[in-house]
């Protein structure tokens, strides 16, 4: 069992780090000689690949402290993981005699941090499944869009600007979303250059600055958007905003604004 443990940890941990293809130091041990390990942080987990090598630290309470000792056989592996996830591995070597029975292991031996293996798997995770997560929830609004435009127009409020038509041809409430069908159509003889179309919610007079009040709905998709408009064609597009209601006080404004020219066309409704 042991052994099955300290095969499956170092396939972890090697197989993170097999890129980099890390050369072990190795550790002489006997049995008549205790070989003292002094960690650069407490001792978390300590394993040897073979019954021929003790490794020995305390369990109740964390120190930084590994005893290492041996009886003569083959060489095995040792795998010490300390409380602040770095990963240390050696190859274990008996000797009849240790010229040092102290070491003291330096930071920089780490072969690798467990807790950043573990925290990027989990980070790596959480970014797919919110990128899944965003893809199919765009699919569905793009779905729902289109299903929109198939639909039949209940709605035809227009404004004609600079020979701009801008028309409101449907407004459906969708669970939390609101969705607005626009018509852009161009009789001006003139490219129309998008830039935007702003939706926004106001009330009172901007003439009365103290009683004017807008709170523009951003969009959380657009179906559709154009770059340009030529003459004598029209667009429809689709804006998806947040679920809204408007008081009696209160009226809709679409803005439409052309790139770089002065041409826009404001749509009001209530």
């Amino acid at each position: 069992m042991k052994k099955l443990i300290i095969i499956l940890s170092l396939g972890i941990v090697f197989s993170a780090h097999a890129k980099n293809k890390v050369q072990l130091d190795t550790l002489y041990a006997n049995s008549t000689m205790t070989m003292a390990l002094f960690f650069p942080s407490d001792i978390k987990q300590g394993i040897t690949g073979s019954d021929n090598f003790v490794f020995t630290y305390n369990r109740e309470k964390e120190q930084n402290l590994g005893l290492l000792k041996a009886v003569k056989g083959t060489p095995s592996n040792l795998l010490v993981i300390t409380t602040d996830g770095n990963v240390y591995s050696y190859i274990l070597k008996y000797s009849e005699h240790l010229e040092n029975p102290n070491r003291f292991i330096a930071s920089n031996e780490s072969i690798g941090n467990a807790k950043q293996v573990q925290e990027k798997k989990v980070d790596t995770i959480k970014s797919t499944k919110k990128s899944i997560s965003l893809n199919d929830s765009q699919d569905l609004l793009r779905r729902s869009c289109e299903s929109l435009l198939k639909l039949p127009e209940e709605k035809n409020i227009k404004k004609k600007m600079n020979g701009i038509k801008l028309s409101l041809k449907n407004l459906k409430y969708h669970g939390d979303n609101v969705y607005l069908q626009f018509e852009i159509e161009n009789k001006s003889g003139v490219r129309f250059d998008f830039d935007y179309l702003n939706i926004f919610k106001v009330n009172g007079n901007k003439k009365r600055n103290a009683s004017y009040q807008e709170i523009e709905l951003k969009p959380i998709y657009i179906h559709n958007k154009p770059n340009q408009i030529l003459p004598n064609t029209k667009t429809k597009l689709v804006y998806v905003v947040s679920k809204f209601n408007v008081d009696n006080n209160e009226r809709m404004e679409a803005r439409l604004q052309e790139l770089n020219t002065t041409r826009t066309v404001n749509l009001i409704w209530r």
